[in-house]
């Protein structure tokens, strides 16, 4: 790729980054506004809403592929550091160039199979909603979409060479003396 399609392609991801981000904080309002509502309904009032599950569930399942992408887009998504942290710098790259075509082959998986699905369940519509049953499974592509873009496009900014967090079950760093 020419330089200018990388620049081009890191501002789209840049912006693609903002938009999933935005996104997915209005989707978790939208969830724990819904199920409080929804316990509210239930409890003070003995009526629950009917539509109410429904939405939450769509929301939910929406914040939780939108979320898997932005984690690929910060490269914060399940790896073994124990394991890479050992090895030497160039099978570190590697390893990591092998869990990027991984992860890159994962998303194609989902655009395929998310199109199959939103096919197959094209003339359903959901029960309390009456919304077409597709418009759910289509997370799974736009998920895989903006996968594959945030992969081609590298880490987002600040994230190169970032280190995770020490966290539960890490090993503790030897002492050299």
């Amino acid at each position: 790729m020419s330089r200018h399609m990388i620049q081009r392609l890191r501002a789209l991801n840049r912006v693609l980054i903002a938009l999933e981000t935005c996104a997915v904080g209005v989707l978790v309002i939208a969830v724990c506004d819904v199920v409080l509502l929804q316990v509210l309904m239930r409890y003070l009032f003995s009526y629950p809403n009917p539509w109410s599950e429904e939405v939450s569930r769509f929301c939910f399942i929406w914040m939780s592929m939108l979320g898997a992408s932005l984690a690929v887009a910060h490269r914060s998504h399940f790896r073994f550091d124990q394991v890479t942290q050992r090895l030497a710098p160039r099978a570190r790259k590697v390893v990591e160039t092998l869990a990027g075509a991984v992860v890159l082959l994962f998303a194609l998986l989902l655009i395929g199979t998310g199109i199959a699905l939103m096919d197959l369940t094209m003339g359903e519509r959901s029960a309390a909603l009456n919304l077409p049953v597709a418009l759910v499974y289509a997370a799974a592509p736009v998920s895989g979409v903006l996968m594959a873009i945030h992969l081609l496009a590298g880490p987002a900014d600040g994230d190169a060479g970032r280190r995770p967090a020490a966290g539960v079950g890490d090993l503790p760093a030897e002492d050299s003396g």
